[in-house]
């Protein structure tokens, strides 16, 4: 029998564990002050928060206040006396019955930090392959099945291939400048990773598939 109450004590203790730990804590600004609430705009929504005198309020003066209260034969100051509309507060409270645990006046209310879906959104890569048809200084024009693309170059795109790291150390030695069309040639097969910055396509790599024959 003792065995019996000893697991059935544990089952109880597991079961009250979650409900005493779903504390939440918000921060806002307050908007409304009642005998037995206060709502406060949290991230521009309304919360409203029960407050009874197991609500411990922290505020400026609130010891003064307290001492008034009790010298008056109260328990304490209302919730009225100690928070006002207008002013920033952190509320820790039960989600169950949204009742307040802790009233505690702040400086100010943290700015917003600026979520995922506000982040600008890094321009997508793509892949284009085909045949070279044109290369100039800055631009480099392939062939593909659905037309003729455009893409700069820039000095952040690398050229890859097979001998071009000799070819470069070869230009760098007899002290040339290494530049795209030392390299790519009308009539290689090139696959290009790229982004598009508006109506820009800009290569970020250029790999040598095939070179011309």
């Amino acid at each position: 029998m003792k065995r019996l109450i000893v697991m059935l004590g544990c089952a109880v203790l597991v079961s009250v564990a979650p409900a005493l730990a779903q504390t939440k804590t918000v921060k806002g600004t307050v908007t409304t002050v009642g005998a037995n609430s206060i709502t406060v705009n949290v991230a521009g929504k309304d919360m409203t928060f029960n407050v009874d005198t197991k609500t411990n309020v922290v505020a400026k003066g609130g010891s003064t206040k307290t001492r008034e209260a009790q010298s008056a034969g109260k328990a304490g100051p209302g919730v009225a006396e100690m928070l006002k509309a207008g002013q920033p507060v952190e509320v820790a409270y039960h989600e169950n019955g949204m009742h307040a645990d802790t009233v505690r006046a702040i400086a100010a209310v943290p700015a917003p930090s600026a979520s995922k879906a506000d982040a600008p959104a890094k321009p997508k890569g793509m892949t284009a392959t085909g045949v070279v048809s044109a290369v100039a200084g800055n631009s480099l024009t392939v062939k593909e099945k659905t037309g003729d693309a455009t893409f700069t170059v820039d000095g952040k795109t690398v050229v890859s291939g097979t001998g071009l790291g000799t070819a470069g150390r070869k230009l760098q030695e007899a002290g040339g400048k290494p530049t795209l069309g030392d390299f790519v040639k009308e009539g290689d097969t090139v696959s290009v990773m790229y982004h598009e910055e508006g109506a820009a396509k800009t290569a970020s790599t250029v790999r040598i598939v095939k070179k011309k024959m």
